[in-house]
């Protein structure tokens, strides 16, 4: 009896089966997303025992400045003079410029120098306060967190005259390499950059006298 040839749909099956289970383990599985996203937060203000008596100032704070390499969400490490690391799997919640002027102003209302942070243009300041930021990251070589500005005040009633300008650095130590605390150490520089400015009104004058 003569054997029955095969057809060419019965060659092609086993080879499609193959092909198909071959193509499940080229596929690759689907990875959860690893990025975290971080946010400045506000220091407990420290009691001032001379608040009462002090100075009690009236203050605009402008904009927070940033230079265009600092505008995106990503942190950035620096690991040597100008190399700069961004990390995407670490990302700011908002941006730079927001945060930094939402804690600076949290910060600058918390201490007992200053009566009103203004807000609205129609107030009356008895300074304006700009704020230039050059540096915000991290450095791996050193373990520090590394933040620098330039502050200048201004007394709005007079002209917007400068009354007071000053760069103010810092490096907070012992940081252990997580983005976390890396977020909250630059915390730490945002809170001494508002006592920075405190002092800086201290020496700016009186408001409306030279």
């Amino acid at each position: 009896m003569k054997a029955r040839p095969l057809s060419l749909l019965s060659l092609l099956l086993p080879v499609l089966w193959l092909l198909a289970g071959a193509g499940c383990n080229v596929i690759p599985a689907s990875q959860p997303d690893a990025t975290r996203y971080y946010v400045l937060t506000t220091i407990p203000a420290k009691p001032a025992a001379a608040a009462a008596e002090g100075p009690h100032w009236r203050i605009a704070l402008r904009t927070v400045e940033v230079p265009s390499f600092l505008r995106g969400k990503a942190m950035q490490v620096r690991s040597a003079g100008n190399e700069v690391h961004y990390a995407d799997e670490a990302r700011w919640a908002e941006s730079l410029e927001a945060g930094l002027g939402r804690v600076l102003r949290e910060s600058l209302e918390g201490r007992g120098e200053i009566a009103h942070v203004v807000v609205s243009a129609g107030e009356d300041p008895d300074f304006d306060v700009l704020v230039r930021v050059l540096r915000c990251e991290g450095d791996s070589d050193a373990k520090v967190a590394r933040f620098s500005a330039v502050v200048e005040i201004y007394a709005p009633r007079l002209g917007a005259d400068l009354r007071a300008r000053d760069t103010y650095v810092i490096e907070v130590a012992g940081w252990d390499g997580s983005y976390g605390q890396l977020a909250a150490k630059l915390s730490e520089a945002v809170d001494g950059l508002a006592g920075r400015i405190v002092t800086l009104l201290g020496s700016a004058g009186s408001p409306g006298k030279r």
